[in-house]
C-alpha cells in the first residue's frame, strides 16, 4: 500500500487478493494481513528476480531538472523507487558505449558524470538534454534504457547480496563434516545461484504515452526482443507486464503473434518481414480487459491465437455512429 501509493478505502471486509507465484502463495482476505506461504518445492525452485516498475510517471526523470535530488518523501514509494532503478541503469550507458534509441531516428543516449543525461544525434554530433526533447522522447527513454539494462546479460552476472541468514547457511555447509568435498562445493554453488538475478519480471504503465502509432509498435518489438533475449542468457523465463488504453499496442502483438504461424510455415520469409527475436509464441500471451463492474475477460482468441482489440477500440463505433447521424442530417436519409 505504502510502496503504489494506496491507502486503507481501497480494501473493505469483501476484499480479497490471491497469488500464486512460483515460489510462495500470497492470501488476503478482508482487512486482515496477508498470508504468506512458502510452496511445497520452494527450495527446489526459489530464485532471484530482477523487478522493475516502471511507472506512467516516468517522465519526470527528464521533464524536471535535477528531480532526483528535488523529489523528497518519507516513505519509500513507486516514484523514489523508479528514481533509484534509473540512476542504477543509466550510469552504465557512455559516450564511448550509449544505447541506440531505435524508436528515434538517428538518436543515442549516454550518461555523463559532469553534464548529466546525453541525447545524441549520431550523424551531425548534435547533443542535447532529455530535458529539451520532446514529451515523447521523455516518456520512451526511460523504458529503453531500463529495459535494456534490466534484461541484458550484466544484470544476471551480479550478486544480490548476503544477510545473516544466508551466512549462517554457508557456514553450516562448510563445517558439515559428513559431507564429501565433492558434495559441499555442490551445494554452495546451487546457493550462490539464489543471490543471482535468474530473470527479469517488468512492469510498465501505459507504454504508448506520447507516442506515435509507429513508434508504438516499434517499442512492442524491442520489449519482446529484450524479454526473449533475457529468457535465452538465463534459461528461466523472463517476463513483461503491460497496462495499455491502446489498441495499436494490441495490434502490435498481434502482428508478431501472425509471424509465429508465418514462421513455421516460411521462416526465412518471415524473418525478413520480422524479426525471429521479436516474434510472440501464442502460448506465451496473456490478455485482460477490466469491465465495467471490476471483473476482467480474457480477449485472447484461442483459435486465431490473437488478441481482441475490439474493447480498446469503442471510440471508433461512437466516432462511426456519430458521422451516421450527421450525414443524415446534411444529406439525409438514404
Amino acid at each position: 500500500m505504502q510502496f503504489h501509493r494506496i491507502n486503507k478505502s481501497f480494501f473493505n471486509a469483501r476484499s480479497e487478493i490471491h497469488f500464486v507465484g512460483d515460489c510462495v502463495k500470497i492470501d488476503l482476505v478482508g482487512n486482515k494481513n496477508a498470508k504468506i506461504s512458502r510452496l511445497s518445492d520452494f527450495n527446489k525452485v526459489r530464485h532471484n528476480t530482477k523487478l522493475s516498475f516502471i511507472p506512467s510517471e516516468r517522465n519526470l526523470v527528464s521533464a524536471i531538472k535535477n528531480v532526483d535530488r528535488t523529489y523528497r518523501t518519507n516513505d519509500f514509494d513507486v516514484l523514489f523507487n523508479h528514481l533509484l532503478e534509473w540512476g542504477e541503469a543509466k550510469e552504465n550507458y557512455t559516450e564511448e558505449h550509449p544505447i541506440d534509441l531505435r524508436i528515434i531516428d538517428n538518436m543515442d543516449y549516454y550518461y555523463d558524470a559532469d553534464y548529466g543525461d546525453v541525447l545524441r544525434q549520431k550523424d551531425a554530433r548534435l547533443k542535447i538534454s532529455p530535458f529539451y526533447a520532446s514529451s515523447g522522447v521523455q516518456s520512451v527513454l526511460p523504458i529503453m534504457v531500463m529495459v535494456d539494462y534490466f534484461t541484458g546479460g550484466s544484470i544476471f552476472n551480479r550478486v544480490t547480496g548476503l544477510n545473516k541468514n544466508n551466512v549462517v547457511e554457508v557456514l553450516k555447509m562448510l563445517n558439515n563434516a559428513e559431507a564429501t568435498d565433492e558434495s559441499r562445493q555442490n551445494d554452495i554453488v546451487e546457493f550462490a545461484k539464489v543471490h543471482y538475478y535468474r530473470n527479469t519480471q517488468l512492469f510498465i504503465e501505459e507504454p504508448e504515452q506520447n507516442l506515435f502509432p509507429e513508434s508504438q509498435q516499434i517499442l512492442v518489438e524491442y520489449l519482446v526482443r529484450a524479454i526473449n533475449n533475457a529468457t535465452q542468457i538465463t534459461r528461466r523465463e523472463s517476463s513483461v507486464t503491460l497496462t495499455t488504453h491502446s489498441p495499436y499496442i494490441i495490434t502490435a502483438f498481434n502482428v508478431l503473434l501472425k509471424a509465429h504461424k508465418a514462421y513455421e510455415e516460411k521462416p526465412q520469409e518471415t524473418a525478413g518481414i520480422i524479426a525471429p527475436g521479436a516474434i510472440v509464441s501464442p502460448d506465451k500471451i496473456h490478455a485482460y480487459y477490466i469491465k465495467e463492474d471490476g471483473t476482467i475477460s480474457n480477449i485472447v482468441d484461442s483459435e486465431l491465437g490473437m488478441i481482441s482489440g475490439l474493447e480498446l477500440d469503442t471510440a471508433s463505433d461512437i466516432v462511426e455512429n456519430k458521422l451516421s447521424l450527421l450525414d443524415e442530417i446534411i444529406y439525409g436519409e438514404a
